[in-house]
């Protein structure tokens, strides 16, 4: 049924954007070209192993025409040299039609679709509206509903896919009649269906017997409640999220930052987090426990171009606690940061450094990261391991709207003596009105 939908989305679009001419189309598209190379032992220590070259071809593609416009975002790719996972595969991220302030109150996506509504998150094959009511548009309410996407973002749903036991609905009201405040609640419902197995039980004379186990397709229905609030010299922003199926809160966020002088900024943030698991998975037959997280720290903005910081926060678990400080400094084209973990999480020092430098303005540049970790992890081992990783790539554009990547990565650590890969990467850009 499904699949159904999505092929009548083709002619459909046809009709569309053919039943007025040519004319008033724009197009904007990206089309990228890669190919990333490894090589892969065996085992550790073995000196066996493989080379593999792989490609992939990403589409981005928006037609539109008035107030409707055609949009996917696809992926394909295959292995040129030895098989590594499904070989050839394709993904579908998006491909939906949208009509945009029809009636001069309503914008409307069909098709499969990221979904974005407050607690309601993912991705669907189904319809996504929204309506803007009032005098200056400060009522919106959101509504959505349809099947669940296949994970592997293809068209194949398996024989045994039932719209009713795999779809998710929700909807979200926004309220914006106060200036530069934004208050919202919404609503998400969520059925997967989870395949049955097979497990001893005993019957009612006490004797076992293997037994097909079928779990209930109910995974999540949660309600959530967001705010924001952005003035130019402070400005705040939560949300706090309840699991419906399991009774519970499971988040609660808030974050916000005010000038205490000129250029200097302090920001601050709190978080409350329990595991947001399904309600019919079986991991909840593990214990779980929720912790709180309080981050603080201050930022500062040096000659219009530099940025100093440094954060500090702290997660409180069950018992115990682990600490992070984090400082550094930041331009647009290089900066250095260090980060240091302590307590229940373990014993971790880190550095990041990066630089970025045009060659020829507008035609080659140069990019470069360095990342080094010293870490323990606490009741496993004492002993601290290093890791290191780093990249270096060329980016040109002989002519507009085409540029040329080339990059090399490599990483060291406990595991990997020496790993090293190579991305090529082609991209082109094009929009054109007609």
């Amino acid at each position: 049924m499904m699949r159904k939908f999505i092929y009548f989305l083709i002619p459909l679009f046809v009709v569309l954007f053919t039943s007025t001419g040519l004319y008033s189309q724009t197009v904007n598209a990206r089309f990228s070209t890669s190919f990333y190379t490894w090589e892969r032992y065996d085992s550790i220590g073995s000196e066996s192993s493989t080379k593999h070259l792989r490609a992939y071809q990403n589409i981005l593609l928006d037609v539109s025409q008035k107030k409707w416009s055609f949009n996917t975002n696809a992926q394909l790719e295959g292995d040129i040299i030895e098989k590594s996972g499904r070989g050839f595969s394709y993904r579908f991220y998006s491909l939906y039609i949208k009509g945009s302030n029809l009636f001069d109150v309503m914008d409307v996506r069909l098709g499969r679709q990221y979904v974005s509504a407050g607690v309601g998150r993912g991705y669907i094959d189904g319809a996504h509206l929204k309506f803007k009511l009032g005098k200056s548009k400060e009522y919106q309410l959101t509504a959505y509903g349809g099947g669940l996407s296949p994970l592997s973002y293809d068209f194949d749903y398996g024989e045994k896919y039932q719209l009713k036991d795999n779809f998710s609905i929700g909807a979200m009201f926004q309220y914006y009649g106060v200036k530069d405040l934004m208050l919202g609640v919404s609503y998400y419902n969520k059925h997967r269906a989870v395949p049955s197995y097979y497990a001893p039980r005993l019957d009612s004379a006490l004797f076992t017997k293997i037994v097909e186990i079928q779990t209930e397709p109910f995974a999540d229905q949660l309600a959530g409640f967001d705010f924001s609030f952005f003035k130019p010299s402070y400005q705040a922003m939560g949300k706090v999220y309840y699991d419906i199926n399991l009774k519970k809160l499971y988040r609660a966020d808030l974050n916000a930052g005010f000038n205490v002088a000129e250029n200097l900024r302090f920001n601050f943030g709190f978080l409350y987090r329990e595991p947001q698991i399904s309600y019919n998975t079986i991991f909840w037959v593990f214990q779980h426990k929720p912790l709180s997280e309080f981050e603080a720290g201050l930022d500062y903005t040096l000659l219009k171009k530099y940025n100093i910081y440094f954060k500090v926060s702290d997660v409180m678990y069950d018992n115990d606690n682990s600490a992070k400080f984090s400082f550094g400094f930041s331009h647009a084209n290089y900066g250095i940061s260090f980060v240091k973990y302590t307590g229940y999480a373990g014993e971790s020092d880190g550095a990041f450094g990066y630089f970025n430098y045009e060659l020829l303005r507008s035609k080659l540049a140069i990019t470069s990261g360095l990342n080094y970790s010293n870490y323990s992890i606490k009741n496993y081992s004492e002993d601290k391991v290093s890791a290191f990783s780093g990249i270096l790539g060329l980016v040109y554009r002989p002519v507009d709207h085409f540029t040329i990547d080339l990059q090399g990565q490599i990483i060291t650590n406990k595991i990997y003596k020496t790993d090293t890969r190579i991305l090529l990467g082609f991209n082109y850009w094009l929009f054109k009105k007609f």
